[in-house]
């Protein structure tokens, strides 16, 4: 039961790796392409403003526009952050890593204490039979 408890922790860590792994390759990917993509268009999406009131989508077309400069200096720092992602990567798997052997310990200390209690109590039954 313990190793069946192990075992199923093992493959949560595989499957958590991959996902952690995956994720920091496609962003990474993605912000070391990110400086490629120029001054650009900076406006709302039309399937996002038909789906909004108009004020509403007034007001954060305004806000983008205020923003814009600001998005556009940050667009040029995204491939200098791609560096960064590594490290994020690492930091988000061992906090990941850390919770998953402590469900293993947990589980591993739950089936000991449940096997404890089981022989505790049936030996006062077999000590009667005596």
């Amino acid at each position: 039961m313990i190793l069946l408890g192990w075992m199923l922790v093992l493959l949560l860590l595989a499957l958590w790796s991959g996902l952690v792994w995956s994720g920091e390759a496609l962003l990474a990917a993605v912000l070391s392409h990110a400086g490629n993509l120029g001054s650009g268009d900076w406006s709302l999406p039309a399937a996002l403003t038909a789906w909004l009131p108009v004020p509403v989508t007034e007001w954060l077309a305004g806000t983008l526009e205020t923003l814009t400069p600001q998005l556009q200096a940050l667009v040029g720092t995204l491939p200098w952050l791609s560096g960064g992602v590594t490290v994020l990567a690492w930091v988000v798997w061992s906090v990941g890593a850390l919770c998953l052997f402590g469900i293993g310990v947990a589980i591993h200390v739950g089936v000991a204490l449940w096997r404890k209690s089981r022989n505790s109590t049936l030996q006062p039954s077999v000590i009667a039979l005596r």
